[in-house]
């Protein structure tokens, strides 16, 4: 087996098994669903000029929505602990797993960047440099200070997780149990503060320690570690075929938990142990994902969610350009609905209509074929024996 995968026999043994009785979570595409819409109900607000004037009484939910990123890295992690035994059955599990990985991940995003080249050069008179449009083909630009942001809007989010599949296999192979997934989340917080302390002293311009600050790969790798700290935490339960009465009633504690904790977060209730307050927007949904693994409410786990959920990188990617070219819809509203609460309600349910139909055309004919193109290249490839 591949030396970056090895683990213990007995541990091999056990994922062995539980490999075989792995189905889909629906509360992970129900979580993943409704992550891609409240960050499009965040863009929905920020984008149009002027920004859309949200009621006083869901401002502050609604000013911070693009903390359904952060949703999107702890689930991500959770799935990909969950699913990696699967891959450890294959004769070569690090092949599996990243040209799994590829094939999910690049075909809609390099599409993506094809269409913003066109739109920008078109629309906005903007041309990008053949070194920075390499940097986002190769999945590197999260490593280049002032192109951490990517051209293609929202798309900083992908230069972070394709980094972090990187060393994935790496870190699965280390992270074995509930103690060294936390120790993993402590680390990995502690050295962003040394790291971002140090970026401090280096001799570059205050832009680029800003871009660094904001979206280097390192100062979400905390969020992705409560992934797996939720993953060794539900482990047990995840395997039973019919679970403790006791665990419907943990999960509904732990959703109300979460619940209470980010309304907390919203008003500064919270202390500043972590150093920053978005590591406990982490903590928010990792409860969120304990909980609903538990608990899977149907309020907030049903077919709606999950659908939404499958298409949900289509959703995440097409959502910006979708709502900046709605944007004068979006004010002819404002100026017929009587109030604010109902005018931003339509808006979003209009938007998410719209936004859901191209996305699910995308899913049809760009996400799924490619996914299935990948898995009957790696089929072909372990048929003749040939690994990379």
């Amino acid at each position: 087996m591949n030396s970056v995968l090895s683990v213990s026999d007995s541990e091999v043994a056990v994922e062995r098994l539980t490999a075989k009785v792995r189905v889909r979570l629906d509360f992970l595409d129900a979580l993943r669903g409704l992550a891609a819409a409240y960050v499009l109900l965040y863009h929905m607000i920020l984008l149009p000029s002027p920004n859309l004037v949200a009621p006083r009484w869901l401002a502050a939910f609604a000013g911070n929505g693009g903390s359904g990123v952060t949703l999107f890295f702890v689930v991500s992690t959770f799935s990909l602990f969950y699913t990696m035994p699967a891959r450890l059955r294959e004769p070569t599990p690090r092949f599996s797993f990243y040209l799994h990985r590829f094939f999910r991940i690049a075909p809609l995003f390099y599409a993506l960047i094809v269409l913003t080249i066109l739109r920008d050069r078109i629309i906005f008179g903007v041309t990008h440099s053949f070194s920075e449009i390499a940097g986002m083909v190769a999945f590197v630009y999260n490593l280049i200070p002032g192109r951490q942001e990517s051209f293609v809007w929202a798309g900083w989010t992908i230069g972070v997780e394709m980094l972090f599949y990187a060393v994935f296999p790496f870190i699965y192979s280390r992270i074995r149990n509930i103690y060294a997934s936390v120790t993993f989340f402590l680390v990995a917080l502690l050295g962003w503060h040394v790291f971002i302390g140090f970026v401090q002293y280096i001799p570059i311009g205050d832009s680029a320690k800003a871009s660094i600050a904001q979206w280097f790969v390192l100062r979400h790798l905390p969020i992705f570690a409560l992934g797996g700290v939720c993953y060794f935490a539900l482990r047990g339960h995840l395997h039973k075929e019919t679970p403790h009465q006791a665990s419907r009633h943990i999960g509904m504690m732990l959703v109300s938990l979460s619940g209470f904790t980010y309304y907390a977060l919203l008003n500064g209730w919270l202390p500043n142990v972590f150093g920053a307050g978005y590591y406990w927007q982490g903590v928010v949904y990792a409860l969120a994902v304990c909980g609903l693994c538990l608990w899977p409410w149907r309020m907030l786990v049903n077919r709606l969610t999950t659908y939404l959920g499958k298409i949900s990188y289509s959703v995440y990617l097409l959502h910006p350009t979708i709502v900046y070219a709605m944007g004068p819809l979006y004010q002819r509203i404002y100026q017929v609905v009587p109030t604010a609460s109902l005018a931003l309600l339509v808006c979003f349910s209009l938007t998410l209509f719209v936004v859901g139909v191209a996305a699910a055309v995308t899913y049809r004919l760009i996400e799924e074929p490619f996914i299935g193109l990948g898995r009957r290249l790696y089929t072909r490839l372990k048929n003749k024996r040939i690994w990379v």
